[in-house]
């Protein structure tokens, strides 16, 4: 997505801070009409939410592990804009600390997110970007699906804020 190609309409998950911040301020400097997505955003992720918007950005509530709120972000920027070009899989989460120290509920939140969220979303784009007959997905991943470090618990996808 150079700045020679036509912009395109992107959503990204877990924009609040970290990668998911930095692409969704990258790619609206080039033009491209970004929706950055995090939930809470009148709460804890306000002040994420409103420098976003202040910088020109779209933001749109959105909670991996919720399929209403997958959906409903989904048809908020189909609202606006009619497409998706392209979806970034962003949302993640990660945790430290021995494996016997997790209790099963913080195992499902990891997936939730992870797994079921990436998951969740593909389900609610990818009708619309085969029925557009053109669209990318990018699933942002981390090392730790696939190189183990000591005091991680293991999971697919890794973001430090969602």
């Amino acid at each position: 997505m150079t700045k020679s190609n036509s912009p395109k309409t992107v959503l990204i998950t877990g924009a609040s801070t970290g990668f998911g911040r930095d692409t969704a301020e990258t790619l609206a400097s080039d033009r491209h009409f970004v929706f950055a997505s995090m939930r809470d955003m009148e709460r804890r992720n306000k002040p994420h939410a409103d420098e976003l918007r202040r910088k020109g950005i779209k933001v749109v509530e959105l909670d991996v592990t919720e399929d209403t709120s997958v959906e409903k972000a989904v048809s908020e920027v189909l609202s606006q804009t009619k497409k998706v070009d392209v979806v970034i899989n962003n949302a993640g989460i990660a945790s430290a600390g021995v494996s016997e120290a997790f209790t099963s509920e913080q195992l499902r939140d990891l997936f939730e997110v992870n797994v079921f969220g990436v998951h969740r979303v593909l389900r609610a784009v990818l009708p619309v970007l085969r029925e557009q007959g053109d669209g990318l997905v990018i699933n942002i991943g981390s090392i730790l699906g696939r190189v183990t470090f000591p005091f991680f618990e293991q999971s697919a996808i890794v973001s430090p804020h969602y």
